[in-house]
Order: structure tokens, then sequence, then C-alpha cells
């Protein structure tokens, strides 16, 4: 080290202080960049996965809460539809009753019945032959039932136009019995 110039020992020196530690922090912050960057992949595809996972619960839970609405919904409408047929069928028997106590009020004669026969008509659908289908499994009928095609089969109200479902009314026979 005797026989170097002051200038190189300078620039040994500055190298020793200056260059090495600086590239000893450069490999400290490449270590350091390496490491934050698998922290950040990882923490990413956890969090990723969580959503993931969160996202499906919900959409799940989702769907079978609109399961679960649906099928009240539908028992619901059946159970009003069989309350309906019912309470028809009870105010029906009632009528026969009131119809029964009625005549049991009354000094019958042949007249006095045929007039209240006659005087009880109601309308009835009438309805083909049936027949079971042995190839489809199933009861048809001989006659075909027609439906009355209208011109305008649009809705009318505004609020009806997104979803409207519409129905041709069916041209059933009707005739009047007592």
């Amino acid at each position: 080290m005797k026989n170097l110039t002051i200038k190189i020992k300078l620039i040994l020196l500055f190298i020793l202080i200056k260059v090495i530690p600086l590239l000893f922090i450069a490999y400290i912050a490449f270590q350091g960049v390496i490491k934050l960057d698998n922290y950040f992949s990882d923490s990413t595809k956890k969090l990723f996965l969580e959503n993931k996972e969160i996202i499906s619960n919900t959409a799940n839970k989702a769907i079978d809460d609109s399961i679960k609405m649906l099928d009240k919904k539908s028992q619901l409408s059946l159970e009003r539809l069989s309350y309906e047929i019912a309470k028809n069928v009870a105010n029906f028997l009632y009528q026969r009753d009131e119809d029964i106590l009625f005549l049991s009020k009354l000094n019958l004669n042949q007249k006095i019945i045929e007039d209240f026969y006659n005087s009880k008509q109601r309308e009835v659908i009438e309805h083909g032959k049936y027949y079971y289908d042995e190839k489809s499994l199933s009861w048809k009928v001989n006659e075909s039932i027609k439906s009355l095609k209208r011109e305008k089969t649009n809705a009318l109200l505004k609020d009806n136009e997104k979803e409207f479902n519409y129905t041709d009314p069916i041209n059933l026979k009707r005739r009047v019995i007592p």
C-alpha cells in the first residue's frame, strides 16, 4: 500500500466507504422488493379467493332465498285457489240446502216441483268424450278446443309492456240446464 499514490488511495477509500455500502443497500433493497412482490402476490391471491367465496356464498344464498320465495308464492297461490274452489262448492251446497228447506215448507204438487226445477237453471260447460291414449299415457278428448285469436295481442298498459303474457280465450261449448 505504500507504493500507491494518494489519488489511488482516495479512490480506493471512496470505493470502500461509498460504493460497497451502496451495493450492499441495493442488494438489501432488491431482496425487499422480491419479498414485497411475494407478499403482494400471496395477499392478492388470498383476497381474490376470499372475495370469490363471499360472492359465491352470496349468490347461493340469493338463489336459495329466491327458490324459497317462489315456492312460498306457489303454495299461497294453490292454497288460495283451493280455498276459492272449496268456498264455491260450499256455497253451492248451502244453496241446495236452502232449496230443500224452502221446498219442505211448501205444499208440494207436480206443478210446483216442475216450476221450481225449471227456475233453477244454470249454464254449464259441455266437454267432449274422453278416451285414454296408450301412446302418450294420458287422457284426451275427441274434439279439439279452439282458441279465439285476437288482433291485438300486446299490452294496453305501459306498465305491462315489459312482461306481458297474453292468453287467447278458449271457445267452450256451454248450455243451460236445470
